[in-house]
């Protein structure tokens, strides 16, 4: 569990879930932590033993405070607050910690986009379903989107995953999202979510029938800014990017709205047809079934 944890005089039971957001902000700004060793000396000064006894505060409840423990090693690593009794930060990790350097490093990777899913404020009781639910597994699959788009990307993306799928989000699902998010959805809240109910609705867990939006208004909403996400151009782009993974895509998609409009549709098996002309697979047919 950890040793207790004093944040500025104040005793917090060790490990609890609500002080990691206070042992992360104890370490400071975001925009503020300190990138190299303030003096010279072997030994520490007063300020950096007093950052350091903070940062070994996270540290020690990392099982529960994971981003406050990587906001805390990078802290140690930039600012070489391990020098007064380590001669590396692998070393100190290593042997202070009885962690490898490589966990070290996600954990440092990790930090910040779960630092900022638990201080977001979405509404709806979400947050309370970040609080509870985000653990390292989801936040580690968010970090490609984190390095490739920014950390309001990836918060974007989680939050959109949460908001259909509740406390049943596992590290899998972050990972699928993250995998089928188009480039230029990421950082837009609107064409993110689209693209995760896409995503949603192509899995067929336990049979169950694909994610809907619970209220109609949203759904006839969530449909005008999927027709304008997945228009020519971007369907165009995902055949050329990956033509195997969007042609079924594409397919399932054509079969759902033609059940749902009562249309009948059929498709021919000519990959390099569908491709040559920049849409959707050709259909051999398309009637309206007789009445």
């Amino acid at each position: 569990m950890g040793k207790p944890i004093n944040i500025d005089g104040a005793p917090a039971a060790p490990g609890r879930p609500d002080n990691a957001v206070q042992l992360a902000r104890a370490l400071g700004a975001s925009d503020k932590l300190p990138t190299k060793q303030l003096t010279d000396t072997p030994t520490l000064i007063a300020p950096e033993q007093d950052m350091l006894l903070k940062c070994e505060s996270a540290i020690e409840n990392l099982n529960l405070a994971f981003f406050a423990a990587g906001k805390a090693l990078q802290v140690v690593r930039d600012a070489k607050l391990y020098r007064g009794q380590f001669g590396t930060f692998e070393e100190y990790t290593q042997e202070r910690w009885e962690i490898t350097p490589q966990y070290a490093g996600k954990l440092i990777r990790t930090w910040r986009v779960a630092e900022a899913l638990h201080t977001a404020k979405p509404g709806g009781g979400l947050e309370t379903i970040v609080s509870r639910k985000l653990r390292y597994g989801q936040a580690w699959e968010l970090v490609p989107v984190v390095e490739e788009h920014g950390v309001q990307a990836a918060v974007y993306l989680y939050l959109a995953l949460i908001k259909v799928k509740g406390a049943t989000v596992t590290a899998a699902h972050v990972q699928g999202a993250v995998q089928a998010l188009p480039r230029e959805a990421a950082g837009h809240k609107a064409r993110t979510e689209d693209a995760v109910l896409a995503y949603l609705g192509s899995l067929e867990e336990d049979g169950n029938p694909p994610a809907v939006a619970a209220d109609a208004a949203k759904a006839v909403k969530a449909l005008a800014r999927a027709a304008k996400t997945f228009d020519a151009t971007t369907i165009q782009a995902a055949l050329a990017h990956d033509p195997e993974r969007t042609r079924p895509a594409l397919r399932s998609l054509i079969e759902s709205l033609a059940a749902a409009g009562g249309v009948a549709v059929s498709f021919t098996e000519s990959p390099t047809a569908v491709e040559a002309a920049a849409g959707p697979p050709a259909t051999e047919e398309a009637q309206t079934p007789a009445t």
